[in-house]
């Protein structure tokens, strides 16, 4: 559980007031007066897609192949090269090992087969020096534009550039620094642009390390081993050595335009299934493919079309949401519906009957009780209540000499949950419906911090709370994406999270819940009982009479999105 002191200490409003000394540990800076910087925001961001590359030809595009160690990331590279089909194809290779053996691995072979110095069609270039997410990312551009430079001399421009990144590289800080570098004109992107995110999953593995409670420097199978033991990996800065096994690995899978679950052979029907289905439910706009020994076809892998490339976190969490409540709507209600995948809005984890005049097929979704919803509300949380409500989440304590004892963290896992043998809360039989979710992320909205946003990450055992920055409606015009420009798509999309029944603007509690045999109600009622009351609210109100919005939002004819944006008189 990645925050740690007094999330209560100050009662309801963080005014000071002492309170009881909370169960678990929260940041001190949680309750400072709201001073966060506005969430940056995908149209803050130069553009990266296909899409947007278009006026500029003769640029190549770049594939990022992220995934654990052991996925089999440089088997799906080696396939690559072997069958590119005459192809010129540019190859960065990172690994975080003090002897590059991917590297090795692809040069050996392709000094036999494919030609790396031969002119076949290979060029390898070596990163050495670090994760690429972190204090390598100039040398990853180096590598790129070290590339390019190869290409000029031979006369032989690229058709791909692949990018092999470590095991424990982090996607969205990859995907942050190319935007950065793009915002800051760097010149390799005259000649290149990042085109798709390839992640590369360990088929029979993946329920063992979703499971898992440890961090990813525990892991030596995942990182290497001449870089295991925390104090050597801290060292190396190359990623916090308290992040959880199944927050990067959940980061990989979504952060993702194309799922590889590679090693299909070695995983049963009912693992496979399972295993579709969450890979879909965590990462709704990704294509995801199975296969053996890396084997995809060449043009499946530098066909997908990129679109995570473009977003940030608040695009990726405003897609979740839109998935799951396509996922969740009355399919039915289509007159020829004939489609055995659709859901029909039940996410209830039991049996009902359908009254919809015709008959579906059970879809594997309803065969393994996999489900989705939102849950949704413009009041904020009261930090105690919610507090007490987590303790009993599967969630551990991240600090490793402050586990919170908490039996049920120890007991869950995602194999149990989906044989039926859930692990039963000794603190009240009511609440293990919380354990049958396996994913829930979104916005959250406190009390004590009126005008911050937080983000809400929670994946199997593992639980993080973030700032984001300000809302919207708390944050001043000229800092909106295009300055406040009411005819910009960026503005329209934010807008459209106004409540304009309320002065509240676009503060919610916005939560996107995945998992298996999960009651939608249930779980709805457990996190309203941890909203401010009515006479809390009273108070609420009351004391953000001080605060009034800094933007005011209104009905309008005048713009696309029907709505229009302003800064108050």
């Amino acid at each position: 559980f990645c925050i740690s002191k007094s999330m209560a200490a100050r009662g309801l409003m963080a005014m000071g007031r002492a309170a009881a000394q909370p169960t678990m540990r929260l940041p001190a800076s949680f309750f400072r007066a709201p001073c966060l910087p506005a969430r940056t925001h995908a149209g803050q961001h130069a553009r990266l897609s296909s899409s947007a590359a278009g006026a500029v030809r003769g640029r190549v595009p770049i594939s990022l192949l992220s995934g654990f160690l052991g996925s089999g990331k440089t088997t799906l590279l080696k396939e690559v090269l072997e069958n590119k089909g005459g192809l010129r194809v540019g190859v960065v290779v990172n690994d975080v090992a003090a002897i590059n053996i991917d590297a090795k691995l692809v040069r050996d072979r392709s000094s036999s087969g494919i030609g790396t110095k031969s002119g076949e069609g290979v060029d390898i270039v070596e990163l050495e020096n670090g994760c690429a997410c972190c204090n390598a990312s100039d040398e990853l551009l180096a590598c790129i534009y070290q590339l390019h430079e190869m290409s000029v001399v031979k006369g032989q421009p690229f058709d791909r550039i692949v990018i092999e990144m470590s095991g424990v590289a982090e996607p969205k800080n990859i995907r942050r620094e190319f935007q950065e570098a793009l915002r800051e004109k760097h010149p390799i992107f005259d000649h290149c642009y990042l085109s798709t995110m390839i992640t590369v999953v360990d088929s029979p593995h993946f329920f063992e390390l979703y499971s898992s409670k440890n961090d990813v420097a525990d892991h030596v199978e995942l990182i290497g081993s001449e870089v295991s033991g925390v104090d050597r990996y801290d060292e190396l800065g190359q990623v916090q050595v308290e992040r959880k096994v199944v927050d990067l690995l959940v980061e990989q899978v979504e952060c993702a335009d194309m799922i590889v679950l590679n090693k299909n052979d070695r995983v049963n029907d009912k693992q496979r299934s399972v295993l579709q289905l969450i890979a879909a439910a965590l990462n709704p706009s990704a294509q995801v493919v199975q296969c053996e020994f890396g084997k995809v076809p060449l043009d499946t892998i530098f066909g997908v079309v990129g679109k995570v490339v473009d977003m940030d976190d608040d695009e990726d969490i405003r897609l979740s949401v839109k998935a799951a409540k396509i996922a969740a709507s009355d399919s039915c209600a289509v007159p020829d519906c004939s489609d055995p995948s659709h859901a029909h809005g039940e996410s209830h984890g039991h049996e009902h009957a359908h009254d919809h005049g015709h008959t579906h097929a059970t879809s594997a979704a309803e065969k393994y009780g996999i489900t989705t919803f939102v849950y949704c509300r413009r009041k904020p949380f009261h930090p105690k209540k919610l507090q007490d409500l987590i303790a009993f989440l599967p969630v551990k304590n991240a600090q490793r000499d402050n586990w919170i004892d908490h039996i049920p963290a120890e007991g869950w896992s995602l194999n149990k949950l989906l044989d039926g043998k859930l692990h039963v809360s000794d603190k009240g039989n009511e609440l293990s419906i919380l354990h049958t979710i396996v994913r829930s992320k979104g916005f959250i909205w406190f009390a004590n911090h009126p005008n911050s946003a937080f983000h809400w990450s929670q994946a199997g055992a593992h639980l993080a709370l973030h700032p984001l920055g300000m809302w919207w409606a708390a944050t001043a015009l000229n800092v909106w994406p295009d300055g406040g420009d009411n005819t910009s798509n960026d503005v329209a999309k934010v807008l459209d999270e106004f409540d304009l029944g309320t002065r509240w603007g676009d503060r919610r509690q916005e939560l996107v819940f995945i998992g298996i045999g999960m009651i939608e109600s249930e779980i709805e009622a457990l996190f309203d009982a941890c909203l401010l009351t009515d006479e809390e609210m009273a108070q609420f109100e009351e004391y953000m009479q001080d605060q009034p919005n800094t933007v005011a939002v209104r009905s309008t004819d005048s713009t696309p999105s029907g709505r229009s944006v302003h800064s108050p008189a």
